[in-house]
């Protein structure tokens, strides 16, 4: 119960972030390459700074106790995205807010998943309640956003919510962890690692188009409200249910590469539907293939570092993980989705997206079932 109490409170505040943020910058004045640009940042920003705190972490006498610290930055510094105007102050911003932000959710299934291990517990259910929490957020704000003028409750209700999930944050018990005795890039010597992370990143590329351009593509079709677009966002939070459900067992039977696969085959049907889509309500209905993408992705690369690497080295190999899924992938997918943008369309992106998807998959699953890369057996 602990443990799921902090990960609802976490994706409370995340969801509001990741859901309506770009809606925000647009009201603030900024074209689509530019709010691209300023994901892109944070992004960018995100790769010395999760391998940074993934390595304190480690280190760290109480684990937790680096993981409050960022919390209650990165609140601060969200709320002050309010006070400002102008593209170079939300660019500077954002930037150090991202650089405290990006390492909190490696960090916490670091944390949580090391508990759960200890208490021989499944992953899965305990992230269903960050499911609930960020349907029941996306939804609440979803709908303050149609009174109109509301765009900088994100900022603040975003802000509120993370100094909510750090109060929660103490409830973790995480005790001290072995001291690394190798440097974490050690992990890069994984071949069967280093294999899933290359699959999974054109996937993750196509997310962080997604989490910039889906509010502006949705908002531009006809019969789309504020609500709608967070009945789209309950939709994704309900299509998790069932694959954390089993995530565990599914994990067991078939394997991260074969579950990578159909995440990505699955991503890429998503956003042709959403490239190619004319009415809001399609967008809507394809959310449901959020179950078997993202989440999917997400969980299993989790499961697969904590069974794999090391203890004293866990918090590092989330990071490492994150480093490659958010800071490399969102730095191509926000700045390179931002310039497609402008000159395809949202929806033009979203059909690139669908093509990088297919790339992928026949690139990568047939490396893969091949076993052409192996984990040595004296790795660390």
């Amino acid at each position: 119960m602990r443990v799921k109490l902090y990960m609802s409170a976490y994706y409370l505040a995340h969801a509001v972030y990741q859901s309506y943020m770009s809606l925000y910058y647009r009201s603030a004045g900024l074209s689509s390459s530019q709010t691209g640009s300023i994901f892109a940042a944070v992004a960018l920003v995100s790769v010395p700074a999760q391998l940074l705190f993934g390595m304190a972490s480690d280190r760290a006498k109480k684990p937790a106790r680096v993981l409050q610290i960022l919390i209650l930055l990165s609140a601060a510094l969200l709320f002050s995205q309010a006070l400002v105007r102008g593209f170079g102050m939300l660019l500077a911003l954002s930037a150090l807010f991202g650089f405290f932000y990006t390492p909190v959710q490696p960090l916490s299934d670091a944390a949580v998943l090391s508990e759960l291990r200890a208490a021989d517990r499944p992953f899965g259910p305990v992230r269903l309640m960050g499911a609930f929490a960020f349907a029941l957020s996306s939804l609440a704000f979803g709908f303050a956003l149609d009174f109109g003028g509301r765009e900088k409750w994100v900022v603040f209700g975003a802000a509120a919510l993370l100094v909510l999930a750090w109060g929660m944050s103490f409830l973790l018990r995480e005790g001290r962890r072995e001291r690394a005795g190798v440097h974490p890039f050690r992990l890069l010597k994984d071949g069967r690692l280093v294999l899933l992370l290359l699959f999974t990143l054109p996937a993750q590329v196509t997310m962080g188009y997604f989490y910039a351009f889906f509010p502006l593509r949705f908002m531009e079709l006809p019969g789309a409200t504020g609500a709608l677009l967070g009945w789209a966002n309950v939709v994704a939070a309900a299509a998790e249910v069932p694959f954390l459900l089993i995530s565990d067992r599914m994990f067991e039977k078939l394997g991260a590469g074969k579950i990578i696969a159909l995440s990505t085959l699955a991503l890429g049907a998503r956003w042709w539907i959403a490239g190619a889509a004319r009415r809001a309500w399609v967008l809507v209905a394809s959310q449901a293939l959020h179950g078997l993408g993202y989440i999917a992705i997400s969980v299993t690369m989790a499961l697969f570092i904590s069974r794999t690497v090391p203890k004293e080295l866990r918090a590092s190999g989330q990071a490492l993980n994150s480093v490659f899924s958010f800071g490399l992938a969102r730095v191509i997918g926000n700045a390179l989705g931002g310039l497609a943008a402008d000159a395809f369309g949202d929806a033009g992106g979203f059909l690139l997206c669908a093509g990088l998807c297919a790339a992928s998959l026949a690139l990568f699953f047939p490396l893969w079932k091949g076993g052409l890369c192996k984990s040595p057996g004296n790795m660390l």
